[in-house]
């Protein structure tokens, strides 16, 4: 099953805890190196995506496992968050995509927007709306090895589609949907909310619980699959 999208995407994957501003430490040579050896090439997301304008640009989307309210890159002097706008829609796992080019800081970008961070120029088939569209990469990285990591915890070369048959069928609709449903497994969790901030272990009597707390919400597992969803505040 594969999924089109269209316009040229600048998808910003969320590496919380990665708001500060830090400068991109490899040579100009190295950077274009990356961007020669992934332009123009196809590749499948490897989460579902809410997607929606880009810091107030209304031609340019942003892609975010989290939902915009929850996504934070930049603060202000306030030390508030400047959140990026309103989701407007989902794009799918497995959902094929052209690279474009990745562009480096520092470039002439807007103000208020993650300019510090390395953005991936993304193009998808059938998403009306939008001109172009932009993906922000973590920037504190050395090397281009520590650049493919990152690269490839979001994009994958190859498609899904035999993985996405042999979930049921109320796996896939959580997929698509971005939304929990009981009995998932922990890969089905992080597929469709990204990666937690942080995991805790417990014990329930006989059932070993696994705890991937997103900050503004957490989702339990139990013996291996998702049985509670929590939000931020809830009474534990």
């Amino acid at each position: 099953m594969k999924y089109y999208l269209s316009a040229t995407m600048l998808l910003v994957f969320m590496f919380y805890g990665a708001t500060c501003q830090k400068n991109i430490r490899m040579s100009e040579e190295n950077q274009k190196n990356i961007n020669e050896s992934l332009r123009e090439k196809r590749f499948f997301v490897k989460y579902s995506f809410y997607y929606g304008d880009f810091y107030g640009n209304s031609e340019t989307c942003l892609l975010s496992t989290r939902r915009f309210s929850e996504t934070v890159y930049l603060e202000g002097i306030d030390g508030k968050p400047i959140l990026p706008g309103t989701e407007k829609g989902i794009i799918p796992f497995n959902t094929e995509v052209m690279i474009e080019r990745v562009e480096f800081p520092p470039a002439n970008r807007p103000l208020l927007t993650p300019r510090f961070y390395p953005w991936v120029y993304l193009k998808v088939d059938k998403l009306s709306g939008y001109k172009n569209c932009i993906a922000v990469i973590r920037p504190d990285v050395d090397n281009p090895d520590e650049f493919y990591n990152l690269f490839y915890e979001i994009f994958s070369q190859n498609s899904a589609d035999s993985y996405l048959k042999g979930l049921s069928a109320e796996a896939r609709e959580a997929v698509f949907n971005k939304s929990f449903a009981t009995g998932l497994g922990e890969n089905e969790v992080i597929i469709i909310f990204g990666k937690p901030d942080s995991v805790t272990y417990m014990k329930e009597k006989e059932s070993n619980l696994k705890v991937l707390d997103y900050s503004y919400f957490r989702i339990i597992l139990k013996d291996g699959v998702s049985y509670k969803f929590e939000k931020a505040g809830e009474k534990k």
